[in-house]
């Protein structure tokens, strides 16, 4: 009696799974779509509830102003969980749970440090315009029938130019210096958002929803910064 070589169930598996999100049947596309912005979804909603608490506790915000090594242990932890995440993003739970703890560490670094300096009401603009943004550059990219794959390279070179130009603030401390680099900064995560749009449909595989929601919530994040200190900047001027 004859068997087959290869079950057909795993012939059909890596059929619909195909090598990556694009070649992968619509069902398997889905599901993938789904995962990616369920998870961001939730990294969002951890993110904003959190610094909206923070933002109306005098006693936390105090905290936060006077604990720099907690900024710092949290901005090292946080790197030490992106390789940690890269390693695991295959390995179910430990991706979910290191992704939690992952963004906690962000919201201890980036995001509390930052949004507790400014007035509610401009935080409040900031988030409603990059929603805006993001949405309409996620549309976008999803009709769009571009290749904007090659705007890597250049984007992680404006990226570079942009941390580099950022150690003007410690020379040249003016409005018009943060103006610049706040402006610049909205635009080069917006062609972020772009790119790594793109990169989850045609190159990213089904399995990698951990990484893709990262890169996107990354890309917000740093959005929502830039665009939080380009409005603190227009109102100064």
């Amino acid at each position: 009696m004859s068997s087959e070589k290869y079950p057909r169930s795993s012939i059909e598996d890596d059929f619909n799974y195909g090598t990556n999100v694009a070649t992968a049947s619509v069902q398997i596309r889905m599901d993938f779509l789904r995962k990616v912005y369920s998870l961001l979804s939730v990294q969002i909603i951890l993110t904003t509830a959190t610094s909206a608490l923070f933002m109306f506790s005098q006693t936390i915000k105090d905290y936060v102003h006077t604990s720099p090594a907690v900024v710092l242990i949290s901005g090292l932890g946080s790197l030490a969980l992106l390789v940690a995440l890269a390693v695991y993003r295959h390995k179910h739970p430990v991706n979910l749970y290191l992704l939690l703890v992952f963004v906690s560490t962000i919201l201890t670094a980036i995001c509390l440090p930052t949004v507790t300096f400014y007035e509610y009401s401009t935080v409040l603009q900031a988030l409603f315009l990059t929603s805006a943004v993001f949405v309409g550059l996620t549309a976008y990219t999803f009709q769009s029938k571009r290749d904007f794959s090659k705007m890597g390279v250049g984007l992680f070179a404006c990226l570079w130019i942009l941390i580099l130009a950022s150690f003007m603030r410690f020379f040249f401390d003016s409005d018009t210096t943060e103006l610049a680099l706040s402006g610049a900064g909205a635009l080069v995560f917006c062609g972020f958002i772009i790119y790594d749009t793109h990169l989850l449909m045609k190159q990213l595989s089904p399995e990698e929803h951990i990484l893709a929601s990262i890169n996107l919530y990354l890309d917000i994040v740093n959005l929502f910064l830039h665009i939080l200190r380009l409005l603190d900047s227009l109102k100064k001027h």
